[in-house]
């Protein structure tokens, strides 16, 4: 798990805001993403 990977390093909760940010940047990027394919979708 990668999650459990980072805890092991000493600087990772100075880091955790930002790699949450990250994530939910990532998560709304997909959603984006699958909203414009089923846009796409609907115009062809």
């Amino acid at each position: 798990n990668f999650g459990l990977l980072l805890s092991q390093f000493p600087h990772v909760n100075e880091s955790r805001p930002h790699y949450d940010a990250m994530l939910s940047l990532e998560h709304r990027q997909t959603v984006f993403v699958r909203l414009l394919n089923q846009l796409k979708s609907l115009v062809h």
